[in-house]
C-alpha cells in the first residue's frame, strides 16, 4: 500500500522565525542561550555542538532533542571533531582540549598549555592538527591525540583545512592582513597562495580535495566576499560580494553544491561549485552563525550566537511552503478536514501556540491506525496537511491531534468514492 502525503506549511513567525521557515531552514531547541560555535554528525543522527561557558550539547535523534553534557568547565569551546562513532576532540579557551571515547557522552582534558585553542582538526583517525591563536606554533599528533607535537611556523596560524596527512591549506595573520599560507609537509614550511592585505582577515577555509577550495573573507576592497580556487590555491577569483555579511564557515557535498553561513543571519547556497551564490536566509539582524555541517546534499545544521541550531532536510531549499497565517495562534486546534465528504484528497489544518512534538493520525472506524500525516517538532504556527486516500477503500475515518502526548482532539470524515 502506497501513503501519498503532501504537507504545506502555513506558519507565522516572529521576525527571525520567519526568515527561517521561507528559507528551507526550521529551527531546532538547543535549550540554552549561550552561542554556539561549531558543530558536526558522525551519521544523520549522531551529532555534537559546543559554545561559551563550557556548553556540549548533543543528539542522537538527528536533533529532535538536544542533550546538554558537562565538560566541567565554563570557559568557550570553539571547535569540534568527530575523528569515528566514538572518538572524538573539542578545542576551547584556556588550553581546553577535550577528548571522548564514547561519542560524547563523557569528556576529559588533555590541554597541555594555558593557551586558547582555535581549531582541531583531523584527516584520518590517527593524524590531526591543533590551532592556536596566540603565538607563532601549532600542532600535530599521530597517535589520535595521545601526544601532541609543536610545530614552529613563520606565520600565526589560524583556520585550517587538510585533505591529508602532508597537505592542508590555513590562514596566516600578517601585519597588513591575513594570507592563504599552503603545506605539503604537515605544516613545516608554508607557502603563501593569496595575499589580501587591507587588515582584511580569514574567516573561513574548506576544500573539497587538492584542486577545489573556497575561503570566506572580508575584503575591504569589494565588500564581504567568497573566494575560489580550482588550482589549490595557486590563483584565487572572487566570486561573490557578501554584502557586508562575512562567511564564518563554509561546507561543500561535493563539487557543485556548497553553503556558507555567517554574520547578520545569513546562509548561501551554490548548485555550480561556488561561480554563484544565491540566499536561503537573509538578514537576521545581531544573529551570526558560526558553523556548518551537512550529513548528505540534502541534510544539514548550522549554529550559531544565542543557542540557535537550525536543520534543513532540503539542502535549505524551499519546498511545498506558504506563508498566509497573520497571527501565531494563541491555542492549539484542529479544524475539520475540507472537503467532507471528500474523494480522494482531503486538507487538515492545525495550529499549536509554541515549539511542540506535534502527532496527526488517521484510524479507521474499528480505532486502527492507517495513516501518519504528522510526526515531528513543530514550530508555532498555522499548518494544512494534504492526505491522498485513493488507496483507501470507502468509509468512515477518524483523525487524531496529539502535541507532547497529549490528545487535542479527534474529528470524523467520510471517504465516499
Amino acid at each position: 500500500m502506497i501513503l501519498r502525503v503532501k504537507i504545506f506549511f502555513f506558519v507565522a513567525f516572529a521576525f527571525t522565525r520567519l526568515s527561517y521557515s521561507q528559507s528551507g531552514w526550521i529551527q531546532q531547541n538547543s535549550s540554552v542561550k549561550a552561542n554556539l560555535y561549531s558543530v558536526e554528525f558522525i551519521n544523520s543522527q549522531t551529532g555534537i555542538c559546543v559554545g561559551d561557558s563550557g556548553r556540549i550539547l548533543r543528539t542522537t535523534n538527528g536533533g529532535v532533542l538536544w542533550n546538554i553534557i558537562s565538560s566541567g568547565y565554563m570557559s568557550g569551546l570553539k571547535s569540534i571533531d568527530l575523528v569515528n562513532a566514538t572518538t572524538g576532540f573539542i578545542a576551547g579557551d584556556s588550553g581546553l582540549l577535550l577528548k571522548t571515547s564514547n561519542c560524547g557522552i563523557n569528556w576529559t582534558n588533555f590541554g597541555f598549555n594555558s593557551h586558547p585553542f582555535d581549531q582541531v582538526f583531523f584527516v584520518n583517525e590517527s593524524v590531526g592538527y591543533l590551532v592556536s591563536s596566540s603565538g607563532e606554533y601549532f600542532y600535530k599528533t599521530s597517535n589520535i591525540g595521545n601526544t601532541w607535537d609543536s610545530i614552529y611556523s613563520n606565520y600565526a596560524i589560524k583556520k585550517i583545512f587538510f585533505i591529508n596527512e602532508t597537505t592542508g591549506w590555513s590562514s596566516g595573520a600578517f601585519i597588513s592582513g591575513d594570507a592563504v599560507l599552503k603545506t605539503t609537509n604537515s605544516g613545516t614550511n608554508w607557502a603563501t597562495n593569496l595575499y589580501l592585505g587591507n587588515g582584511d582577515k580569514i574567516n573561513s577555509v574548506f576544500f573539497l580535495d587538492s584542486l577545489k577550495g573556497w575561503l570566506g573573507s572580508p575584503n575591504s576592497m569589494t565588500g564581504a566576499t567568497i573566494f575560489r580556487t580550482t588550482n589549490g590555491g595557486n590563483n584565487w577569483y572572487d566570486f561573490f560580494p557578501f554584502t557586508e555579511s562575512y562567511s564564518n564557515s563554509i561546507f561543500f557535498i561535493n563539487s557543485l553544491k556548497g553553503w556558507a553561513c555567517g554574520t547578520s543571519g545569513r546562509i548561501l547556497y551554490s548548485s555550480n561549485g561556488g561561480v554563484n551564490w544565491n540566499h536561503q536566509l537573509t538578514f537576521v539582524p545581531n544573529r551570526n552563525y558560526n558553523s556548518l555541517d551537512f550529513t548528505d546534499s540534502t541534510t544539514g545544521w548550522c549554529v550559531g550566537d544565542s543557542g540557535t541550531i537550525l536543520k534543513t532536510t532540503t539542502g535549505g531549499v524551499l519546498t511545498n511552503f506558504s506563508n498566509t497565517a497573520i497571527e501565531i495562534p494563541d491555542k492549539y486546534f484542529l479544524s475539520q478536514n475540507y472537503p467532507n465528504p471528500f474523494n480522494p484528497i482531503s486538507n487538515f489544518e492545525f495550529g499549536i501556540s509554541e515549539l511542540r512534538f506535534v502527532t496527526l493520525k488517521i484510524y479507521d472506524i474499528l480505532g486502527n491506525e492507517v495513516a501518519t500525516l504528522v510526526n515531528e517538532y513543530k514550530p508555532a504556527g498555522v499548518y494544512n496537511v494534504e492526505w491522498n486516500a485513493s488507496d483507501f477503500p470507502s468509509g468512515v475515518y477518524l483523525y487524531k491531534l496529539v502535541v507532547d502526548g497529549n490528545v487535542i482532539d479527534i474529528k470524523r470524515m467520510i471517504l465516499l468514492k
